[in-house]
C-alpha cells in the first residue's frame, strides 16, 4: 500500500475489520494481560467495541479490505492497529496523524492514550513520534464485561 488516506469504514469493512483487530490484539497482548481479559477479547467483542467507535473509526486500506484503523473517543487516541505487513512503512503514523487532527479539531488541546506495558514496539513508536510517557497508570478498559482494570503506559502529546 502507497500512501495509505484515512476514510470513514463503510459496512463491508466491519467483519474484515473485526477480523484485523481479533488477530493484531492477540498478537500484542497475548500472555501479557490477566487470563481474564484475555477471555473477554472474543471476535465478537472486537465487533461490538468496533461499532461502539461510530463516526471516531477511522481505516485505511480498499473497502471490505481494511489493513488498519485509528478510533478516537474525546481526546483519546483510544485503539491504532495496522496489518503486520505494514509495520515499519509509516502507515501507523499516518493513522496517528489523522487521529491527532480530529482531536485538535473537536477543540483539545492535549491527546492521551494508553499503552501495554509489554508492549516494547508500540512504546517505542509513540516516544518516536513525539508522545510524552506519563508513566504507569491503572487505566478502566472497555470489556463486554464492564470496566476492567488493568495497568498501563500512559502518553500524553500537546496538540
Amino acid at each position: 500500500m502507497t500512501d495509505p488516506v484515512p476514510r470513514r469504514t463503510a459496512p463491508a469493512d466491519l467483519d474484515p475489520l473485526a477480523d484485523l483487530f481479533d488477530r493484531l490484539w492477540h498478537v500484542a497482548h497475548s500472555g501479557h494481560v490477566p487470563p481474564e481479559l484475555e477471555a473477554l477479547r472474543t471476535r465478537p467483542d472486537f465487533l461490538r467495541r468496533l461499532l461502539g467507535f461510530g463516526d471516531g473509526l477511522r481505516v485505511i486500506g480498499p473497502v471490505g479490505k481494511p489493513q488498519g484503523f485509528a478510533a478516537v473517543v474525546g481526546n483519546h487516541l483510544d485503539q491504532l492497529y495496522v496489518a503486520q505487513q505494514l509495520w515499519g512503512t509509516g502507515a501507523a503514523r499516518v493513522l496517528m496523524d489523522d487521529a491527532l487532527a480530529r482531536i485538535a479539531a473537536a477543540g483539545h488541546r492535549t491527546a492521551v492514550l494508553e499503552c501495554n506495558v509489554h508492549n516494547l514496539r508500540a512504546a517505542a513508536m509513540y516516544r518516536k513520534s513525539g508522545w510524552t510517557e506519563r508513566g504507569v497508570e491503572r487505566v478502566m478498559l472497555d470489556s463486554a464485561a464492564g470496566p476492567f482494570g488493568l495497568d498501563c503506559l500512559v502518553f500524553d502529546r500537546a496538540l
